[in-house]
C-alpha cells in the first residue's frame, strides 16, 4: 500500500511538471504572437500612402476649398505653386505670433502665376500642373516643415498637409508620366532692387564665389537631377547662357544670378525654401525646382503688368526646357 501511494505521488508530481511546461508553453505561444501581430501593424503603420490618381485637366480642393490643385495635361513637364497669396482667415484660427514666423502675404503672385499657366498653355498646348493656397499666411505656412509654421491649429496643420499632398501628386505625376519636369515655387520679395531672385538652395556665399567652385556644389542643390542631364556645367546652369536667369534677362526682365547679374554680391536675395528643398531634385527624382522670388513694380502690381510679365516667364521657361530637358521642341 505505501508503495502504491508513493508511485500515485510521483504519477502527481510528474503530470504537474507537464502541465507547468503546457501552460509556459501556451503563454510563450501567445506572447509571440502578439508581438507578430503588433510588428505587422507598426510595418503597416510606416507604409507610404497610397498615391492618388489624379484626372488631368480638372480642379482638386482641399478643406473648405482652402487649398487647390488644378491638375494639368498628363504630359506637362511643369509644375508652379502660390503659397504665400491668400487672403482668408477662417474662423477661430489665431495668427501665427512665434517672433520666426514671417507674415507677409506675396501680393498678386497667384495672379501672376495664373499668367504663366496661361501662356504656357497658349504656346505648348500643355496646361501645366497648379497648386494654390488661398489661406492667409499669417493662419497657415506651406513653405516651412510642418514644426517650424508656429500654426495655432490643428486645423492649420491639415490644410498644410493637403497642400504639401497634391504638391506631392503633381510631382508624382511629372515623374510617372513624362520622367522629369520643372517645379517652380513662385513668391514674392520687396527687396530693393527690382529683378526676380532666382533660388536653387545654393547659398549667397557660393553664388558669390569662382565658377570652379560652384561646379562641386551640384548635388547640394534643388536642380540636382538636372545637372546630371544637361550638357553644361553647374556653374553654366546657374549663370550661363542658358541659366533660368539669363533667359528671363533675354526677355527683358532683371534676374540674378544670370550671365548679365551672376552674383548677388552683398544685396539681399532669397536663395530658395522648404518647398523647393523638398520637391527638387536634391534628394532623388527627375523633377528639379526653382525658387522665384519676383518683384513688384513693372511685373505683377498690376493687371497689365501680370499679363505681360506672364507670357515673357513663360517663353523663358519654354526656352529652359528646350535647352536643358529636350521638351516643348518648336514651340
Amino acid at each position: 500500500m505505501g508503495q502504491e501511494i508513493t508511485y500515485l505521488n510521483q504519477k502527481l508530481k510528474t503530470m504537474k511538471k507537464i502541465s507547468l511546461v503546457i501552460y509556459f508553453s501556451t503563454c510563450l505561444f501567445i506572447l509571440s504572437c502578439k508581438k507578430s501581430s503588433n510588428s505587422n501593424n507598426k510595418e503597416e503603420d510606416q507604409q507610404p500612402p497610397t498615391t492618388v490618381d489624379y484626372k488631368p485637366n480638372t480642379t482638386v480642393y482641399g478643406s473648405n476649398n482652402y487649398v487647390k490643385f488644378i491638375v494639368g495635361d498628363l504630359q506637362s513637364p511643369i509644375i508652379l505653386a502660390s503659397p504665400h497669396d491668400g487672403t482668408i482667415i477662417p474662423d477661430g484660427w489665431p495668427q501665427r505670433d512665434n517672433p520666426d514666423a514671417v507674415i507677409v502675404r506675396d501680393l498678386y503672385v497667384t495672379a501672376l502665376t495664373t499668367e504663366i499657366a496661361n501662356a504656357l498653355y497658349s504656346r505648348t498646348g500643355l496646361r501645366p500642373h497648379m497648386i494654390v493656397n488661398d489661406v492667409a499666411r499669417s493662419r497657415m505656412e506651406p513653405n516651412r516643415a510642418l514644426e517650424e509654421a508656429y500654426h495655432k491649429t490643428e486645423a492649420a496643420n491639415q490644410l498644410w498637409r493637403e497642400y504639401h499632398a497634391f504638391l506631392k501628386g503633381a510631382q508624382d505625376m511629372v515623374q510617372k508620366n513624362v520622367g522629369k519636369g520643372l517645379f517652380l515655387d513662385m513668391h514674392g520679395h520687396g527687396h530693393t532692387i527690382p529683378r526676380i531672385e532666382v533660388g536653387y538652395i545654393v547659398s549667397k556665399t557660393n553664388l558669390n564665389g569662382t565658377d570652379a567652385a560652384l561646379n562641386s556644389l551640384a548635388t547640394t542643390s534643388s536642380i540636382y537631377h538636372l545637372s546630371t542631364i544637361s550638357a553644361y556645367p553647374f556653374s553654366q546652369l546657374i549663370r550661363g547662357d542658358y541659366a533660368f536667369g539669363t533667359l528671363l534677362e533675354n526677355e527683358g526682365i532683371r534676374a540674378v544670378p544670370s550671365k548679365q547679374d551672376p552674383k548677388p554680391n552683398n544685396d539681399d536675395y532669397f536663395n530658395g525654401g522648404y518647398c523647393t528643398l523638398t520637391y527638387g531634385s536634391k534628394a532623388s527624382g527627375g523633377v528639379s525646382a526653382i525658387q522665384l522670388e519676383t518683384h513688384g513694380p513693372n511685373l505683377r502690381n498690376n493687371a497689365t503688368e501680370r499679363k505681360a510679365s506672364g507670357a515673357k516667364i513663360a517663353d523663358a521657361i519654354i526656352k529652359y526646357m528646350q535647352s536643358h530637358y529636350g521638351l516643348f521642341i518648336g514651340k
